[in-house]
């Protein structure tokens, strides 16, 4: 156990200052007993001169004399506990209570030295001195610690300072030793010292020392960081005092405040009034992060927490003050009323972002041979389900391997997250993975990979335990979906619903349930002039071509089975086969005429819906892909589009994800999901309707300007990314909104993607989606309603009126 102490500056005023020669006064106080340490070894660095701290803790010591610097002859002056004399010709004193009894007296004193005095009672006293025969008498005054005349003092800020500074070493067997660099100027001390071992740490009120801050830290409460150490702090304005909590002990502001502060009232009048600007406030609870890699500590606030600028700037202040943080002490500003506080240096999140070198996206683990793979080689690269990849990048698609780490960071709720979060594969990002030579040294071999919110486990494995892992982990029986080829026309999806996947597909299916979902009393606002092709007209396409049969040859074939490259070119000759046979004229005719009659709209959007996506226990996002098809187009035809979506059900990656669950591959089929595009849309987002990274309720947004991915993120681009919590302080407002990153899109020039009203609004929709599947959609997670998810695509478009928030898409997510 460790015990800890501290150390406060102060200046106090001198009789007769001396000239070029400083005398530093202080007491030594253990930081966590608050008891006096005596016996301190107070050297003052580049001299010769040496004190020791007395049984009261109490010492003095006199700094260097300039050279060439002349001394102020027959002079004494008092500072703290002590008097000091200089150029005095046979010095004594003797000093009495004002009653005239004698209390000290001292003789043969010599001609310059230092006396401190004992801690006296607080009482007026009488000091007599005697030098050259020539006598005074000065009256002083004790407060019980410091000694000072009563008529005669001169301000500290009159006192004469001699240029430069000065160390004092404190030192003492089972302390750490302390440096303290001070003007050279009568200083009255409080130094505390931080001993080696402690029983009981509740708190700091002080950080001089890095190795504080480490004794106090523990890892962040949200897991979308990593790497780096977090202290919350609490700022008592009545005591205007900072504490620092043991955050190892006191992981809640409001755990800390009961049992350290003596707040009493419960966590909910706690928030209600200490988060609040109200009249009953008197705590300001705040965070203190840790960047190693940007050696930064960043303050950062929680979005429900009201705090002007003003107290922004003062709990700053307060933090600098009893910190040895200096310049290294910045704020992140995660509300834009916060972005514009004077004299609080801020930090961007792309800075933030740079500062982390280890994201932790899926909390899994997996064995497998890691295999260190360039990204512009990746499409020539065979991946398998045993395969632990590195990737010097973000890639569009990875097929099923046993974990993935990336050199850059992930969009949380991307496409290769969401599927490692399906398939129960670690996923992580580490920013120096590409050179780390723990990597290195195992690439090629198995290992054993876990991802931790706040660290990885990377270590060799032997073949018996992955085996055994394996074994229990993956999928063993056949899954043959139900895939109805019957229904045969345009489907009116309000007539359709989630049991609707064997004819439409998941995505389709889904989109029908949410055209029953409702806010406010008006319907969540969808994409315009929804419809879907079911399968029939796909099945009907591989019969007519002959390309059924086909179908059953090839996945019959021992070479298709067993070699990986003739699987990958096999199925690419398939994929061209449907999308250059003709399409059904009768199929084109109806969905020309729908389209056509729907005047409004010139682009649509065909949207890949199987019956292998979507679901429950699979979701399959991004193994498939959509089109856009215009009226009058002669390359981007209707005709084209849905051929193409059709042709992307035997997707490499597709393929190879279900055959890793085991899918019946004859038994999957291709429908469409069909309406308005959005060509030019104001954002895209993606929400996941439960908080990702610390237990309070809530959604996590992802929101991005106009066109630039969310799912596939271009390097080095940021997005905005928003804690949405389903609670407020605020009366009326019925979310908070936080952000943790900011998108760095030039052309938004700083202003964020939505507006609190659209967030709040998108909100809305999202909880009543998420109530209407979880009360009305059949689902097996056994889940409560705060922990069952939904992922939900957004987009934000002006096309039709201003700004408006449209839901394109609703599945589970696990």
């Amino acid at each position: 156990m460790r015990k800890i102490c501290w150390l406060t500056i102060a200046f106090l005023s001198v009789l007769q200052g001396l000239q070029a020669q400083a005398v530093y006064v202080g007491q030594v106080r253990d930081v966590s007993t608050r008891e006096v340490v005596s016996g301190v070894k107070v050297s003052l660095l580049g001299s010769h001169s040496v004190a020791y701290a007395n049984a009261s803790g109490d010492f003095v010591i006199k700094g260097k004399i300039e050279e060439g610097a002349s001394t102020a002859a027959g002079t004494f002056s008092f500072i703290g506990n002590a008097m000091v004399w200089q150029e005095m010709s046979d010095f004594s004193f003797q000093l009495y209570d004002v009653q005239g009894k004698k209390i000290l007296s001292e003789s043969g004193l010599g001609g310059q030295g230092q006396y401190l005095f004992p801690r006296l009672a607080p009482a007026l006293y009488v000091l007599g001195v005697e030098a050259g025969g020539e006598k005074r008498a000065y009256k002083l005054l004790s407060d019980g610690r410091r000694t000072m005349p009563v008529d005669t003092q001169t301000p500290w800020h009159e006192q004469t300072v001699s240029p430069g500074l000065d160390t004092l070493r404190f030192e003492k067997a089972g302390y750490f030793p302390r440096d303290l660099i001070l003007p050279r100027r009568d200083t009255l001390l409080n130094v505390s010292l931080m001993a080696g071992e402690y029983d009981e740490l509740h708190y700091l009120n002080e950080l001089v020392q890095p190795f504080a801050y480490d004794l106090l830290s523990s890892t962040p409460s949200r897991t979308n960081v990593g790497g780096i150490r977090a202290v919350k702090i609490i700022y008592h304005e009545e005591e205007d005092r900072m504490y620092y909590q043991n955050t190892k002990r006191y992981n809640l502001h409001f755990s800390f405040a009961e049992a350290q502060l003596g707040f009493r009232g419960g966590n909910g009048l706690f928030n209600l009034t200490q988060y609040r600007d109200n009249p009953d406030r008197y705590l300001f609870p705040a965070n203190l992060n840790y960047y190693p890699r940007l050696d930064r500590y960043v303050l950062q606030l929680v979005a429900i927490n009201e705090m002007s600028c003003e107290n922004i700037k003062r709990l700053y202040d307060k933090l600098l003050e009893t910190s040895f943080f200096g310049e290294k002490l910045v704020f992140f500003a995660n509300r834009p009323e916060w972005e514009n506080c004077a004299g609080v240096p801020l930090i961007s999140s792309e800075e933030l972002y740079a500062g982390q070198n280890y994201q932790a996206l899926n909390l899994e683990q997996n064995y497998g041979y890691l295999t260190k793979v360039a990204l512009e080689d990746l499409s020539n690269t065979y991946l398998g389900r045993r395969d632990i990849v590195l990737l010097n990048g973000i890639p569009n698609d990875v097929p099923v391997v046993a974990g993935i780490i990336t050199s850059e960071f992930q969009t949380p709720l991307s496409h290769i997250n969401v599927l490692s979060n399906s398939r129960g594969t670690p996923n992580m990002a580490l920013r120096d993975g590409w050179e780390s030579p723990l990597l290195d040294s195992l690439i090629g071999r198995l290992v054993y990979l876990r991802v931790k919110a706040d660290t990885f486990e990377l270590r060799a494995a032997n073949l018996d335990e992955a085996e055994a892992f394996w074994a229990e982990r993956e999928p063993k029986d056949t899954l043959v979906l139900g895939k109805n080829t019957q229904l045969s026309g345009l489907v009116d999806l309000t007539q359709a619903g989630h049991d609707w996947v064997d004819r439409i597909g998941g995505k389709a299916a889904n989109f029908a349930e949410m055209l029953k979902v409702s806010y406010n009393g008006q319907p969540i606002p969808v994409p315009e002039d929804p419809f879907a092709i079911p399968f029939f007209y796909y099945a009907q396409h591989l019969q007519q071509s002959g390309l059924d049969s086909w179908l059953t040859q090839m996945l019959a074939d021992p070479l298709f089975q067993n070699s990986p490259a003739y699987r990958q070119a096999s199925l690419k000759v398939f994929q061209d086969s449907i999308r250059t046979y003709p399409l059904d004229p009768t199929l084109l005719s109806m969905v020309m005429s729908r389209i056509n009659n729907f005047q409004d709209f010139d682009s649509y959007r065909f949207r890949s819906s199987t019956n292998a996506e979507d679901l429950e226990n699979f979701s399959g996002a991004g193994l498939y892909d959509s089109y856009s098809g215009k009226k009058h187009h002669i390359k981007k035809t209707v005709a084209a589009a849905i051929k193409k979506v059709w042709a992307s059900l035997w997707n490499w990656r597709a393929y190879e994800e279900r055959a890793y669950y085991k899918i019946d591959h004859q038994s999957c089929a291709m429908g469409v999901l069909v309406h308005r595009s959005f060509p030019d849309e104001d954002a895209n987002g993606v929400v996941v309707t439960r908080n990702l990274y610390n237990l309070n309720p809530g959604f996590i947004i992802n929101v991005q300007y106009k066109e630039y991915s969310i799912v596939f993120p271009e390097p080095g681009i940021i997005h905005d990314q928003i804690m949405l919590f389903l609670w407020s302080l605020t009366p009326g407002q019925p979310f908070s909104v936080e952000y943790l990153s900011f998108s760095n899109i030039p052309e938004l020039n700083g202003q964020r993607v939505m507006s609190d009203a659209e967030i709040f609004e998108l909100g809305h929709y999202c909880m009543a989606l998420k109530q209407h599947f979880f009360n009305k959609v059949p689902h097996t997670s056994g889940q409560n309603f705060d922990d069952y998810a939904l992922d939900i695509e957004f987009k934000v478009d002006s096309e039709v009126s201003p700004r408006k928030v449209y839901i394109k898409q609703a599945r589970i997510f696990k």
